[in-house]
């Protein structure tokens, strides 16, 4: 799966014209986005197939340098805890159904509640915690 992110730069070299995107999820091995002008780049591209789970993009122009940033808005999915109601967020888990936590001895149980940026969802959920231990499950809420 992958999600939403703006990406930009101030300012770039005279030799970089046109750059890849990298993701930190495989070692900045394959990219996302290619083919990137330096304009639209400075400008900011909106690029939806940010593989899940990336905290650090690398920017790479075709002269050979790069630039790794922070993906600090990605989009997100916010579930739940049934027994609490405190809502939760995890970067790599997108379904629009029921998530587990592997919590021991006892995993909690979540459900969907919505989606957006993470910005967003701060001011929709003002107490919105990552999880980073939720994983898609088959699980009911009472």
């Amino acid at each position: 799966m992958s999600f939403t992110a703006t990406i930009s730069i101030s300012n770039a070299g005279t030799n970089a014209t046109t750059f890849s995107l990298y993701s930190d999820v495989d070692g900045y091995i394959i990219p996302f986005e290619t083919g990137i002008s330096k304009a639209a780049l400075i400008a900011g591209i909106t690029s939806t197939n940010v593989p899940d789970g990336t905290v650090i993009c690398r920017v790479l122009a075709n002269c050979g340098t790069y630039v790794d940033m922070p993906i600090d808005d990605p989009y997100i999915y916010v579930y739940t805890r049934c027994d609490t109601g405190d809502p939760y967020y995890n970067i790599g888990v997108t379904t629009l159904v029921t998530v587990q936590d592997t919590n021991t001895p006892i995993a909690n149980c979540y459900q969907y509640a919505d989606q957006g940026l993470l910005s967003a969802m701060n001011v929709a959920f003002p107490s919105l915690t990552n999880n980073p231990t939720l994983f898609v499950a088959v699980c009911a809420c009472n």
